[in-house]
């Protein structure tokens, strides 16, 4: 029996403190967590005792650590019923104070007669405890505290379901199992002949309770009981190299050294090194935070500003805001007298200065870098900065030279590449600071930041005008084909009479005939220049709340005529109380007056045409309230090959001859698509041949 305490016991005490490690070594400011790695070092501190009290050879030594052990017993009741509060969400705040001031209590009187008075021969154990007078408060405390826990596990369980339910009934379960278990070393005390059988079960309560832990999302992973167990190794390196060495030593001084004085210092040692393996990392981590709470306070606002800033670039319209918007924001920041930000020209192999701060004063006069100056050649060439405060790269002779030499006309501390795709954009020139303060390698992470920052963005605006030059050029000749295409008919037409002019024209009716033919190819071309014009505009119109039930309204009364004419049923589905639109009341008649007027020409000749407008606002599934307005009609649909490109100019269903109902350049839908662009939204159409057509128009709601 007193084997397969020792046994348990040792177990118990590796496993609670492998637990307990793998919480504190997280670190995290979790309540749960702290909560069950103390209760968990309680039990691994009363393993502890437990284990040495077990190999104990005299009596002496047996009652104290019969005592030593209750020390860590007096706190298991308290911590984990404090770790089940938690756990459950729930309060008991008398509970706890009355656990802790009971425990402290007891711990004052440890190594007093009043908890554990002797030692004695009990069945087949030499050296066994006799309860003191109080000892029996702390069983009544030990019972009502483990029965006090075990009642919310059980009424949290009953409402809990899945993982919650699963996590809940293994603790259940391990506490039923653990707790009575480990109260079966008592009996003993009082002479009642009831084995300590339940020892060992305190592990199996250990393993259920890290199977909870890990599995169940009490913030713990494998990794957590992998690092502690690393740790633990290495404390348990150490210990056994401290025995080691202290053994060595006595026996050279001649004292004796027993195994009890091995084991003891081997645990002492291990628990000593365990403590400064968490303890060292995090005095340090609160001496750095001190450190910079009262010496770096000014830095650290420094560099959250240009954090600040590095965030920023991206958001800036304006090329040369960003450009005066980092100089100031670095020269304020960092206490810099003169600084310089030299940008390489889309065109030009100078680098000009764009923005600067002291520029003029204190040697600063230079207003651009030639490509070839080595300076820049070197910045191309390292992608790195160079520092001229002390602590300087090592640069081939010849390149400081002519670098010193750029520095009288410039007597700069530091410059900084800005780069994009390996090509050196442009220069962040830095004069000495004003304190003639040292650069820190947070300083150097924090302008290599801004300027990959802005050699990001510089680099994307040449993209997008590269981009925006290769759509207006392809715009361009889609209009010029367009126009030949367009203007060929009216002007053939106008050639074909006028060649004739010499031969008839003095017959009255030819020159009736030719005079209509002329007005009607001149207006031909008249509208065919208006209609270019419309869709090439890129002027700037005035935007302010448009109720969209006006808009359509106002259509629906241009259009009532021709929808008379024609017979077209029009109709309009909208919800209640509609938010406005940030727009251009004008532009958005035209969108909806070209998409009724198209739906009216391709019903012409049915009975049944039909057109609906539905107008409704979507805000689940989007980021931003946003207006889905659809115009449909049931025609004869679209062809699907020109199905995708409706929107392009000149892309049109209708004829070109000469009854202006069917007339159709193709301009119109290009026309809705850059209005609706225009005003931040975006347009679609879907269509099937026989069935009809319609238009999905996506526009942002106004919300106040």
């Amino acid at each position: 029996m007193t084997t397969y305490l020792i046994a348990s016991s040792f177990l118990n005490f590796l496993g609670a403190l492998l637990l307990a490690f793998a919480v504190v070594l997280r670190g995290r400011k979790n309540r749960l967590n702290l909560r069950f790695g103390v209760f968990a070092l309680s039990v691994a501190a009363w393993s502890a005792g437990y284990f040495l009290w077990q190999i104990s050879k005299d009596a002496e030594r047996a009652l104290l650590f019969s005592r030593v052990l209750m020390i860590g017993a007096y706190f298991l009741p308290v911590t984990y019923l404090h770790f089940v509060e938690q756990l459950c969400g729930e309060s008991r705040r008398g509970w706890r104070v009355a656990g802790y001031t009971l425990s402290f209590a007891f711990l004052g009187l440890s190594l007093s007669p009043w908890m554990v008075n002797h030692v004695a021969p009990a069945m087949d154990f030499p050296y066994w405890p006799r309860a003191g007078r109080f000892f029996g408060i702390y069983l009544v405390y030990f019972g009502l505290y483990f029965m006090q826990a075990w009642y919310l596990l059980a009424k949290h369980l009953r409402t809990a379901t899945d993982a919650r339910a699963s996590q809940l009934r293994y603790i259940l379960l391990a506490s039923t199992i653990g707790f009575p278990g480990g109260f079966t070393n008592f009996p003993l005390w009082y002479d009642v002949p009831v084995p300590p059988i339940g020892n060992g079960l305190i592990l199996i309560y250990l393993l259920m309770m890290a199977h909870a832990v890990s599995r169940y999302h009490l913030p713990l992973v494998s990794y957590d009981f992998v690092n502690a167990a690393v740790h633990i190794a290495i404390g348990v390196t150490l210990a056994i190299f401290y025995v080691f060495v202290a053994t060595v030593v006595s026996l050279l001084l001649g004292h004796a050294v027993t195994s009890g004085d091995m084991l003891d210092g081997f645990l002492y040692a291990l628990l000593l090194t365990l403590f400064f393996l968490w303890a060292v990392p995090h005095l340090q981590q609160q001496a750095e935070r001190i450190l910079g709470q009262v010496y770096l306070r000014r830095g650290h606002r420094h560099w959250d500003r240009l954090k600040d800033l590095a965030r920023r670039i991206c958001t800036m319209n304006d090329e040369q805001e960003i450009f005066d918007t980092i100089a100031r924001e670095i020269a304020g920041a960092m206490d810099f007298v003169h600084l310089g930000i030299f940008i390489r020209g889309e065109f030009t192999e100078s680098y000009v200065l764009r923005a600067q701060v002291g520029w003029g004063r204190g040697g600063y006069t230079l207003g651009s870098l030639a490509a070839d100056t080595r300076l820049v050649r070197v910045l191309a060439q390292r992608q790195a900065p160079i520092i001229f405060d002390g602590s300087e790269v090592e640069l081939p002779s010849e390149e400081l030279e002519d670098i010193e030499q750029t520095r009288k006309t410039m007597p700069f501390e530091a410059a900084f590449p800005i780069l994009t795709e390996d090509y050196l954009l442009g220069v962040l020139i830095l004069s000495p600071r004003e304190r003639r303060e040292r650069y820190t390698e947070i300083d150097f992470s924090l302008f290599e930041a801004i300027c990959l920052q802005l050699g990001v963005t510089m680099r994307a605006r040449q993209l997008e005008r590269q981009a925006n030059q290769a759509e207006k050029l392809i715009s361009l000749g889609t209009l010029a084909a367009g126009l030949a295409h367009e203007l060929r008919n009216p002007l053939v037409s106008i050639q074909t009479f006028s060649a004739l002019l010499k031969e008839r024209g003095h017959e009255p009716e030819f020159q009736q005939e030719f005079g209509a033919i002329m007005q009607r190819d001149v207006g031909r071309i008249a509208s065919i220049v208006e209609n270019v014009a419309a869709f090439a505009e890129n002027s700037t119109v005035p935007f302010a709340s448009v109720k969209i039930e006006e808009v359509i309204a106002g259509v629906a009364e241009i259009a009532r005529p021709e929808l008379s004419r024609t017979g077209v049923q029009f109709r309009v589905d909208q919800d209640g109380d509609l938010p406005p639109v940030h727009g251009n009341y004008s532009q958005l008649l035209q969108v909806f007056l070209n998409l009724l007027q198209n739906a009216i020409h391709a019903l012409e000749g049915r009975a049944d045409g039909r057109i609906t407008v539905a107008v409704a606002v979507r805000a689940d599934d989007v980021p931003k309230p946003m207006f889905y307005i659809t115009v449909s009609d049931n025609g004869p649909g679209i062809d699907p090959v020109l199905l995708n490109r409706v929107f392009e100019p000149f892309t049109t269903t209708k004829s070109t001859g000469d009854q202006p109902s069917r007339r159709g350049m193709g301009l119109g839908l290009a026309i809705v698509r850059r209005i609706i662009q225009y005003h931040h939204g975006a347009i679609e159409v879907t269509s099937e041949l026989g069935k009809g057509t319609t238009f999905h128009i996506y526009l942002p709601a106004h919300l106040p």
